[in-house]
């Protein structure tokens, strides 16, 4: 059993809905083909791992802190799978699955980083949180790493917004539910490249783009991806569009030797 300080508990701390029926109307969201594998990441009381029993779907529930664990173990441990882990660090399984989290607020960037950031990742997600973690995971602040990797690989789409009342004990945020639905890109079979490529183009914090990868393009094959792909030549990361960045990487990826793509 992983350790769990009383830090952990603090920091971890859930805000559990109340409301079986409230459970039921958003699990309708995400269109689940019959005995469909889900993950239940921070279980938490179990009132989804209860609902998706119901409904006949195979079920894991994940859920760190001991207490909850054993508690779950003992209410639904003969009909779901209950592991006692950080739903930051689990492997996701091999095999199409979809998950449903209300997870910590505190965790909320982390846990959306891992969706897909690992090896396998979810064909769809109803994800739990608050309303500005949310807008900044997204994009709808301004565009960022995760928001440009998120959007390229997921439609994103704020489905629901909760009463505060829902919740036991009650937030001081508001909260919103995030539908992730997986798009079929081919950024997927270099999903690694591009993520390393977004991350590049970012993290190199000067003026503008054609800076940030002037160790990647020359000035005249930025000239022609800027006139192509209709962009500023001095655009900013922040400027570019989901097609835009995909355009930019499928050159990169084609056509740059590899001597540069070692940088990335």
């Amino acid at each position: 059993m992983p350790e769990y300080n009383a830090e952990q508990r603090k920091s971890y701390s859930q805000n559990f809905v109340k409301n079986p029926s409230l459970i039921r109307y958003i699990i309708d969201f995400i269109q689940l083909p019959p005995n469909s594998l889900i993950l239940d990441l921070g279980a938490g009381e179990g009132i989804i791992t209860k609902e998706l029993i119901a409904r006949k779907y195979r079920v894991q529930a994940i859920e760190l802190d001991p207490d909850l664990y054993r508690k779950l173990q003992d209410t639904f441990g003969d009909k779901a799978i209950i592991i006692n882990a950080d739903i930051r660090k689990i492997s996701y399984p091999a095999e199409p699955f979809y998950i449903i989290s209300n997870p910590p607020f505190a965790i909320f960037s982390e846990l959306i980083k891992g969706l897909y950031s690992g090896d396998n990742s979810p064909e769809s997600a109803l994800i739990f949180g608050q309303k500005e973690a949310i807008e900044r995971v997204i994009g709808t602040t301004e565009p960022s790493i995760i928001s440009i990797i998120l959007n390229s690989l997921f439609n994103c789409e704020v489905v629901y917004t909760f009463e505060k009342t829902d919740f036991s004990p009650a937030p001081s945020v508001t909260v919103e539910l995030l539908r992730l639905e997986r798009i079929p890109t081919p950024i997927w079979e270099v999903k690694q490249d591009y993520i390393n490529f977004i991350t590049y183009a970012f993290g190199q914090q000067k003026s503008n783009l054609m800076k940030n990868l002037e160790p990647i393009f020359t000035y005249e094959q930025w000239k022609r991806l800027a006139n192509t792909h209709q962009f500023h030549i001095k655009a900013r990361p922040q400027d570019l569009s989901i097609n835009q960045w995909k355009g930019l990487f499928r050159y990169f990826y084609e056509n740059v030797d590899e001597k540069k793509k070692k940088l990335v």
